[in-house]
């Protein structure tokens, strides 16, 4: 036997496929106790009660034997009883098997490809430059308008499953980052414009004062 237990986890499920998934689901739906984490009695009860007729045993049997998933930590003349030598494991490889909601699947994808770090980290530069260049409001405007919104798009689409409720909070910082590089831009405006207006109401107040030139002289 080679690998860790996920490997072997993972050979065991394309071996037995659905089957194999279906018995190893029901051995970890079981309530673990002093004589080990299931028994066959246990998993024959989940089967049924998840309607299905099929015999676990020689599928146990191939955990143990054939993969080194399980070893048997009990067994009398009516009972058999095993324990996971890695339940995490084991868990992550039949996780990782399932076949995931194409919904879910679309929104990952999507993430990945807005970069979401490397956009945070630009935003972040931007942000504690000491002055923001035209160049600079130039990029962010386009973010804004191009990239934005296909942010806040997937962002909505992530908060509704949890799987991709992560996505959603990466997003998120994404988005309140921008805001504060456009009010730090809406600031650095209002201040500029500010300052060009009152030069403007000094120069007029000036020019209201100012004598004429027949009244200079007394």
């Amino acid at each position: 036997m080679v690998g860790n237990v996920r490997d072997r986890t993972t050979e065991f499920l394309l071996k037995f496929g659905e089957r194999g998934a279906v018995v190893l689901g029901a051995a970890l739906a079981c309530e673990p106790n002093q004589l080990g984490d299931f028994s066959y009695k246990c998993v024959q009860e989940k089967l049924a009660e998840r309607g299905q007729s099929l015999d676990p045993k020689m599928i146990l049997r191939s955990l143990e034997k054939d993969f080194g998933i399980t070893e048997t930590s009990y067994k009398s003349a009516n009972q058999h009883w095993w324990t996971f030598l890695d339940r995490g494991q084991v868990e992550e490889a039949l996780s990782s098997g399932e076949e995931e909601d194409p919904a879910i699947s679309l929104i990952k994808v999507q993430a990945q490809s807005l970069d979401i770090d490397g956009v945070e980290r630009k935003l972040s530069v931007m942000l504690k430059k000491v002055s923001l260049s035209e160049v600079d409001r130039r990029i962010f405007r386009q973010f804004s308008f191009d990239d934005l919104p296909l942010f806040v798009k997937v962002y909505n689409d992530a908060l509704q499953y949890e799987e991709t409720q992560e996505i959603a909070e990466r997003i998120k910082k994404v988005i309140n980052v921008a805001k504060s590089v456009a009010m730090r831009i809406n600031e650095k405006g209002n201040s500029k414009r500010f300052a060009q207006e009152e030069r403007k109401r000094e120069n007029n107040y000036a020019n209201d004062i100012r004598l004429p030139s027949s009244e200079d002289s007394i």
